[in-house]
């Protein structure tokens, strides 16, 4: 359990990056623009190459569609996110949601061999994961995030609850490992929306 709360702090890191850049704890991800996601990436910092990559991440779980489910696929994203990064360079005050809006979701290329069901990963396929695995897992758990976000379609990410709701989610995985990573998720995330409701 104590590799998952890791995992899920190197998640946090990733949002921290960026969001520290935009000195804030919220970050209304419907006012990040291309420049910024152009300026995080050719900054030549890790920390805000990895924090961009996360919000990516983050958009690309809130942008899926029913019939994608809760499918992800690393080498489909970077694609995507590859050609994000083009448009952006190209329309560098226009929104990155609404440039994602053109290569994610409905319009994202299409999964590959190497797609992963998420659903199908257990909390303790989690816990177990290595430390080379811990940045995959971070992304995962970023995407989860937008994912669920977009049950209520808010499209601010918010630091505290997210570390809170990762911290739960280790807890629960942890007395729960047979339980998918997704209806962990659910148990927990899902409150959030009924509270914010």
């Amino acid at each position: 359990m104590q590799r998952l709360f890791a995992t899920m702090a190197i998640a946090l890191l990733h949002v921290a990056g960026f969001a520290s850049t935009a000195s804030a704890e919220k970050l209304d991800l419907s006012t990040v623009s291309c420049s910024q996601l152009i300026e995080s990436i050719e900054s030549g910092s890790e920390k805000d190459k990895s924090g961009m990559g996360g919000i990516l991440y983050w958009i690309a779980g809130f942008t899926v569609t029913d019939e994608q489910g809760a499918v992800i696929d690393f080498g489909g994203l970077s694609k995507d996110f590859d050609k994000i990064l083009a448009a952006c360079k190209e329309q560098p005050k226009v929104g990155i949601l609404t440039v994602a809006s053109k290569y994610l979701g409905a319009n994202a290329t299409p999964h590959g061999s190497e797609a992963v069901d998420l659903a199908t990963l257990t909390c303790e396929a989690a816990v177990k994961s290595s430390q080379e695995e811990a940045e995959g897992l971070g992304y995962i758990l970023m995407w989860i995030a937008g994912y669920q976000a977009s049950d209520s379609g808010n499209k601010i990410f918010d630091t505290d609850v997210f570390e809170a709701d990762m911290h739960k989610i280790g807890e629960y995985c942890g007395t729960n490992p047979a339980v998918g990573l997704i209806t962990a998720s659910d148990e927990i995330m899902g409150e959030d929306d009924e509270s914010s409701e």
